[in-house]
């Protein structure tokens, strides 16, 4: 039997309210790439983070290299050799090469630092990877794949013997993926354990020996990778469960589409996204889904002016536009609701009555003069309509829960009576009562004409929503679903790269 660097048995957390991780059983062989793979709130960033001493479970025993151990501290999770890699990169960029890579670690030549050592060290570490890169190079001027590399040097340079890698391509063009791919096979070599956490179904048949499948906080299966396809590991990840969210508000019949569009997307390239195209219909709700880094949120950014765009066409009602701002947006009747409604969406400490009128003060006071009564009235009306609880315009934005939070921002969006709304994960950290509220109203704007995009990582909310979803893939449509074609296991398959 392979030697087993890694146990984890009967790992259970609890957060209030939610089992995060319920007894959970994982092994890592020495010199083995293990996928953990589960939906988003599946469990696994809450069970990598007790291996790296973030969390402390309510029970279970972790074991490394035959001894039980305590982690109680991420210190003490280094300690033990446990190196982790984080899709938020934590590499200081203001730092050459060597200085992070010794970072908390430095040489000393009695009291002063010893920099022509760590040079030297350096150096060696990062030509045992086939890097090529200099240890005085300043971190920021490297690219997020070099960066990648320099994070999986001081895990090795701290004596890491297993590996920890979160979406580790998610930022790296296809060349820096094939790099980060070959140091992976020499880490192998030299015995480290890794465990890989991707969605990207192509990567894990390519570089990893085994997978490990978590669903709603529990352990699915383990699986060899040579025995495994696609399909299965899809199936184990969302489960029999199809018709859980199915459906809360009536999906319109497409079909073919005879009106002409409100909006057409023609070979768009941005940032993060490439030859992009589609086309939205008046009353229709579009859902964009793809995993993270896909380019989902930068297509809407792009389309109301945030972002800029290096090639391709946005047409609004048969008439090409050139939308360089979120104003230009605007006066075309675009506007969209952001991802963090906590930095971006609302001023917490403002009432209902001051944000929901906020961005549209020219039109309510077109004399200059902000009218109380008048912004009173606006405030009821959006309370009404949109049932914000409490139903007090004086209270303070701040005070309010998640969900009447993203009512108050849709509101002031709505008060600027736009064509085209873009929602950016519209219902991210609420309970499933005001999602379930969301849902309708945006059914509603819809059947009134409106025409919606979303944007969400909740598959089941794409499912329950959408009427036609486009999902991509490295930043490139993959395929186009409508009417029972949307399901979980359609969007996953397509979004991770099946083919």
């Amino acid at each position: 039997m392979a030697e087993h660097v890694l146990e984890m048995a009967g790992i259970t957390k609890v957060f209030p309210g939610v089992k995060a991780v319920d007894n959970v059983n994982f092994t890592l062989r020495k010199g083995e790439v293990h996928a953990l793979l589960g939906e988003n709130g599946a469990g696994k960033t809450t069970l990598m983070k007790i291996l790296a001493g973030v969390y402390r479970p309510e029970q279970g025993k972790i074991v490394i290299d035959g001894q039980p151990v305590q982690i109680n501290s991420r210190k003490k999770s280094q300690e033990l050799g446990v190196g982790m890699i984080f899709q938020e990169l934590s590499v200081l960029p203001n730092l050459n090469v060597a200085e992070n890579l010794f970072l908390a670690k430095e040489k000393k030549k009695g009291m002063l630092l010893d920099n022509s050592l760590m040079e030297k060290e350096a150096q060696a570490l990062l030509q045992s990877l086939g890097l090529s890169i200099s240890p005085n190079q300043i971190v920021k001027n490297l690219s997020m794949g070099e960066r990648q590399v320099i994070e999986i040097a001081r895990a090795i340079s701290s004596d890491a013997k297993i590996i920890v890698m979160d979406e580790p391509t998610s930022a790296l063009t296809h060349d820096e993926q094939e790099k980060l791919f070959e140091i992976i096979q020499k880490l192998k070599a030299r015995g480290t354990a890794i465990i890989y956490v991707s969605h990207r179904m192509d990567e894990i048949f390519k570089i990893c020996d085994r997978i490990t499948v978590l669903r709603d906080g529990k352990k699915i299966d383990t699986v060899d990778t040579k025995e495994a396809d696609i399909k299965q590991i899809i199936n184990m990840m969302i489960g029999d469960n199809e018709g859980f969210h199915e459906s809360v508000i009536a999906r319109k019949q497409t079909g073919k589409q005879t009106a002409a569009p409100i909006l057409q997307v023609d070979r768009l390239t941005g940032t993060k996204f490439k030859n992009v195209s589609f086309k939205l219909y008046k009353g229709e709700i579009l859902g964009i889904a793809g995993l993270l880094g896909s380019g989902r949120t930068e297509i809407l950014r792009a389309i109301c002016g945030l972002d800029p765009v290096s090639s391709g066409t946005i047409t609004m009602n048969g008439t090409v536009r050139r939308i360089k701002s979120i104003q230009d947006a605007i006066r075309l009747g675009i506007i969209m609701v952001p991802e963090d409604r906590r930095n971006e969406g609302i001023i917490p400490g403002m009432s209902i009555r001051e944000n929901v009128t906020l961005t549209n003060l020219p039109a309510f006071f077109p004399s200059g003069v902000i009218k109380s009564k008048t912004e009173h009235t606006v405030a009821r009306r959006n309370i009404t309509d949109l049932k914000i609880a409490p139903g007090d315009p004086e209270k303070k934005v701040g005070k309010l829960s998640g969900g009447n939070q993203q009512k108050v921002v849709i509101s002031r969006c709505l008060n600027l009576n736009p064509q085209i709304l873009l929602l950016d994960e519209p219902t991210q950290g609420i309970d499933i009562v005001a999602k379930t509220e969301l849902y309708k109203l945006f059914r509603s704007l819809a059947d009134q004409g409106m025409a919606i995009i979303v944007v969400s990582s909740e598959l089941p909310e794409l499912v329950s929503i959408t009427d036609r979803t486009i999902v991509l893939y490295d930043g490139q449509v993959k395929t186009t679903l409508e009417d029972a074609e949307i399901n979980n296991k359609s969007i996953l398959y397509h979004a991770t790269g099946g083919q």
